[in-house]
């Protein structure tokens, strides 16, 4: 449907309005020469209004004197009457098209150049002048500025009391953003190296503090692949890359899960005993008496004896004796299905850190055999896989003898 409109708007087409007697008779006639109408309305007796090409007008001239039908145009719409509209206003056209190029080569250059950050120490004149060393300036063309990450890396060369600067093009408006040192912190290694990948994964994340990134998202990355690189992209700088990337990991864990196990729960009955232990060793002081229960556990909770700021080597420590009893549970292939999903995901948290988070988790399969439940558990977790990797960087190239 969008095809035809755009073709009929190409060739171009009039909306016109019919009167007369024989209007049927002409649309007849006229379909018979090939001439094409398309919605046709009755607007009340003998009078039509419908659309036909442009080049079909002078066709149809003559059948409306044989029909004795009058026409009247009501709009002419597509690419020629444009053309021709645009022809007779040469000169607005020209003014336009003036107006459009002006416009497109004012916004090509920088205009203004905005500082933010706690600035206390450096002056943010000196940061000014800084960038406009680097070519950072009211009046240059952006196309030729450098990269944003070398920019940014020449900032940091060029005013040393910084210790992060980002660099912003917003349309003809560049903001440099700044952070200071702060007094008495040790300051970012100069080495150079690069982010590389400890696993293999699809990168879902990628945030290059220093560096370039190396890879896009939704990439598939092997161990070993640099994923943040030092060396930026006019091929001479070297820089210290630090960042974090994030990937889609997979694992596959394979458990057993007994279907017959014995629970221990607490009946809610207890029992107190406090002790005052002396280096380590405990000498009760009240709730004396054996413990009642036969099966038992012990939550102990150590307080101690302070005056001020000094610590007396003694502790006082409560234990609650909550009695316990063993009930025998039977799982069904679906909790067994859970229980194996809960135990792979505490085994793989220690794998995967603190951050990592389990975006996936199903079972693949599992098989009920001695009277255990084998599963295999299917797991996608999204982890930081970077880490930092140091390199030598190439010497540059020998320049060509004269």
């Amino acid at each position: 449907m969008v095809g035809r409109w755009l073709l009929d708007f190409w060739r171009g087409y009039v909306v016109v309005t019919l009167r007369g007697e024989r209007i049927p008779e002409l649309l007849n006639r006229a379909t018979e020469q090939g001439i094409l109408f398309w919605e046709i309305k009755q607007v009340r007796e003998h009078v039509y209004r419908l659309r036909m090409h442009r080049e079909d007008v002078r066709a149809l001239r003559g059948l409306l004197s044989k029909t004795r039908t009058r026409i009247h145009f009501e709009r002419k719409l597509g690419v020629p009457f444009l053309a021709w509209r645009a022809w007779r206003r040469k000169f607005f056209v020209a003014g336009a098209l003036t107006f459009l190029a002006a416009l497109y080569t004012l916004t090509a250059f920088v205009w203004e150049v905005q500082v933010t950050g706690d600035l206390k120490e450096v002056q943010e004149e000196r940061i000014l002048q800084a960038a406009s060393e680097i070519g950072i300036h009211p009046g240059v063309m952006i196309g030729k500025l450098p990269d944003t990450d070398i920019l940014q890396n020449q900032m940091l060369d060029k005013v040393p009391e910084l210790v992060w600067t980002g660099i912003q093009i917003q349309g003809t408006k560049i903001t440099i953003q700044v952070v200071e040192k702060i007094p008495g912190v040790q300051p970012p290694s100069t080495v150079p190296q690069n982010i590389v990948a400890t696993k293999q994964g699809v990168v879902k994340q990628i945030q290059a503090h220093r560096g370039v990134a190396a890879v896009k998202r939704e990439t598939f990355v092997k161990p070993g692949q640099v994923l943040i690189s030092g060396a930026l992209i006019d091929g001479k700088t070297n820089v210290h890359a630090t960042g974090v990337v994030k990937a889609a990991v997979w694992y596959t864990s394979k458990l057993t899960v007994p279907l017959n196990t014995t629970r221990k729960a607490f009946t809610g009955e207890a029992v107190k005993k406090h002790f005052l232990t002396f280096w380590g060793h405990p000498v009760q002081i009240w709730g004396y008496g054996k413990v009642p229960y036969e099966q038992t556990e012990e939550i102990s909770e150590d307080k101690a004896l302070k005056i001020g700021d000094f610590v007396f080597p003694i502790q006082l420590r409560h234990s609650t004796y909550h009695e316990v009893s063993e009930e025998k549970v039977t799982l069904t292939q679906e909790q067994a299905e859970k229980e194996a999903l809960r135990l792979a995901r505490m085994d793989l948290q220690g794998k995967i850190g603190e951050d990592g988070k389990f975006t996936t988790q199903k079972v693949l399969r599992s098989t009920i055999k001695d009277g255990n439940l084998e599963v295999e558990v299917f797991s996608e977790v999204l982890e930081n896989i970077g880490k930092p990797q140091g390199y030598t960087p190439a010497p540059p190239p020998a320049e060509p003898t004269k």
